[in-house]
């Protein structure tokens, strides 16, 4: 075949402004259809305003993209060393990566002016009254606070950026970017109009970050194949990126589509909104999607396997990138114009909203009786994912080790993750923000039984006897899961006991409390602290982490532990109030009264005071029954995968 020689760099810079221009273009034609655009009868911020502000959002989305694909592509994906000498391709994702920081930065920057202008109905300004207003803007309006927040990321980002080059620290950086994806789905989502405003702010804030992973391994890609594919003997290095990147793609082409399609559903309200202009924009959104998954399909089954041809520069590669570039400008425009598009569901506040509606954003659950355990559901769509990518990973991993794993273990490891979907979906999330005992329950349960049995299915270890070794210096799944060995083995029983009984203190104890009830984004950070918390702790008594003193350290565990919690519980049964404005303010008639659920709440404390002086005991108990210590994590994990590393070379691994 005939190749028209071509330098790639010039092509790939050439499509990558291609699919910017489609993003901007997509994005003024669907506020054009929408009417999101057109002049306000009353505070209109003026033309400026209206029509500049999404293709400058466009802009920002796909600034942050570029910058965390680049990164992750570089930190993950891409060989770090071809020999004595750097990849080629790195360099060029970095340099990606520096200039789309610094896009993003200006970007972030006129998107909060404009923001400010458009909320406040007031065109662009220099004068003293327009920049005093901006000040309280960012200082006290929620939009304005995370639209501060957004913009001191990309700068930290931007900085970092040009400053660090190990794998790890671009990957920290990456992580960094991404984060800016929380306050910016917190607040300023276009969730408010669903009955269920959390479960709405979760599934968007699920399909943004799924979205910018895409899109950014998109335009890393584009960057990078150029250095990657050179004449000569086949392409090695391409064909180990694409299939790396196949399996990211793959994961978050099927999140874009199931948090898509959740966060729709509570958008539209019903069938009938497919028929309005959000409809129309949001089906056109789901079709060039899907379109950019079969690209994707073509990219694993044709693109790939033309690349083991020897001397081969295959065209199909170019236009499979050439058409996902454009495409994936269209769907970021279609974003931003349905983000600045008019749902079907009202976004206006229900008049006529009760007590618990006002403080909680939903209606006061029924009374809980037998059945309601059964039948209340608020669905926690960041949980229910983490679980089952959990029992994704999980079960194939066990799949290949089938014959030698303990069956016990993928027990202990699903039950564990049936407990979590309960505890973050079911009832104890439904009665958690009315009944202090409820919110007590779930809280403890995250931190005691939960990482218990997580720990007791020994995840890392299955993860470093099936997962294979890279030898290009880049983070795979495998150096993921030795990172957090090492990590997971640092803090002894005596720091893990006192973490978690700190942790309970200072959460139920002071404002922090107060702030997890009022504000959803605290909710969620305190369960993966006391999961996290819970974790160090069950990984601290494990068996094999024997030391000189260790069998003291325990007792210390125990001691640290159960004053922490049991300082909570008595505390709790004080009469004195706890967040009583709160919990009485909600108007509940049934029973139990504020009073008793605090005392209840208390005595639930007490009893995980016990729990874990009994799973320090089991421990202990486990530990003189053992002859030979297991690790689930730490050092002797750590030098058991050193061994498994060293066989390797005599014994080829699953891939």
């Amino acid at each position: 075949m005939a190749l028209r020689k071509r330098p790639p760099g010039p092509v790939t810079a050439a499509w990558t402004a291609g699919g910017l221009a489609a993003a901007v273009l997509t994005a003024l034609a669907g506020v054009s259809y929408s009417g999101a655009g057109q002049e306000r009868l009353l505070s209109d911020p003026g033309a400026i305003v209206r029509w500049g502000l999404p293709p400058v959002l466009a802009l920002h989305h796909l600034a942050l993209a570029a910058v965390a694909g680049a990164l992750i592509f570089a930190a993950t994906i891409l060989p770090r060393n071809q020999g004595a000498q750097e990849n080629p391709a790195i360099r060029a994702t970095l340099r990606v990566a520096a200039g789309a920081a610094g896009v993003w930065v200006l970007a972030a920057t006129a998107v909060l002016l404009l923001t400010y202008a458009d909320i406040a109905g007031q065109p662009l300004s220099g004068d003293a009254d327009f920049t005093n207003q901006l000040g309280l803007f960012v200082t006290d309006v929620a939009a304005g606070r995370a639209r501060l927040a957004i913009l001191i990321i990309a700068v930290l980002v931007s900085i970092l950026v040009v400053a660090v080059t190990s794998a790890g620290m671009l990957l920290a950086t990456a992580v960094l970017a991404l984060s800016s994806i929380i306050p910016a789905t917190a607040a300023i989502g276009h969730a408010a109009g669903s009955a269920d405003h959390i479960g709405a702010s979760n599934a968007l804030g699920l399909h943004v970050a799924a979205g910018t992973l895409w899109v950014g391994g998109i335009i890393a890609l584009a960057a990078a194949i150029p250095a990657l594919i050179r004449p000569g003997p086949g392409h090695a290095a391409a064909q180990t990126v694409l299939r790396r990147f196949s399996v990211l793609a793959g994961l978050s082409f099927a999140l874009v589509v199931t948090a898509g399609t959740a966060s729709a559903l509570y958008r539209l309200g019903s069938i009938d909104g497919l028929l309005s202009a959000y409809g129309a924009l949001l089906l056109s959104k789901t079709a060039a999607t899907l379109f950019l998954g079969l690209l994707g399909l073509i990219h694993r089954y044709r693109v790939i396997p033309a690349l083991a041809v020897p001397g081969l520069l295959p065209r199909l590669l170019w236009r499979v990138l050439a058409v996902e570039l454009l495409i994936m400008g269209a769907v970021m425009g279609l974003a931003v114009a349905l983000a600045r598009s008019p749902s079907p569901v009202p976004l206006e506040p229900d008049p006529e909203a009760t007590p618990a509606q006002i403080l909680t954003g939903y209606l006061l659950p029924p009374e809980p009786d037998a059945s309601a355990w059964f039948i209340q559901w608020r669905p926690d769509w960041l949980w229910i994912t983490a679980a089952l990518l959990a029992a994704l990973f999980y079960g194939r991993a066990y799949a290949r080790t089938r014959a030698v794993w303990p069956k016990r273990h993928l027990l202990s490891w699903f039950s564990a993750l049936i407990l979590l979907t309960f505890i973050t979906s079911g009832p104890p999330a439904v009665y958690g923000p009315v009944l202090l005992s409820a919110h007590v329950a779930g809280t403890m349960t995250m931190a005691l039984p939960i990482p218990w049995l997580l720990i007791n299915a020994r995840p890392l270890k299955l993860a470093l006897t099936v997962l294979p070794e890279r030898n290009d210096s880049s983070i795979g799944p495998r150096e993921g899961a030795l990172w957090l060995a090492r990590m997971a083995a640092r803090p002894g029983p005596l720091l893990s006991g006192l973490t978690l009984g700190s942790l309970t203190v200072l959460f139920y104890l002071t404002s922090a409390f107060d702030l997890s009830l009022r504000e959803h984004l605290a909710h969620e950070a305190s369960l993966v602290l006391f999961l996290a918390a819970g974790i160090l702790f069950a990984r601290a008594l494990q068996p094999g982490t024997e030391s000189p003193g260790s069998a003291k350290h325990r007792f210390a565990a125990l001691a640290t532990t159960s004053a922490g919690i049991g300082v909570t519980g008595l505390r709790f049964l004080n009469p004195a109030g706890i967040e009583q404005e709160w919990f009485a303010g909600l108007g509940r008639t049934w029973e139990p009264s504020a009073a008793a659920d605090q005392h209840l709440a208390g005595l639930i404390l007490l009893l995980a005071c016990t729990l874990s002086a009994i799973l320090i005991t089991v421990s202990h108990k486990h530990r003189q029954d053992q002859s030979r210590p297991e690790l689930m994590t730490g050092q002797a994990t750590v030098q058991d995968t050193q061994q498994q590393r060293n066989d390797s070379n005599a014994k080829p691994q699953h891939s």
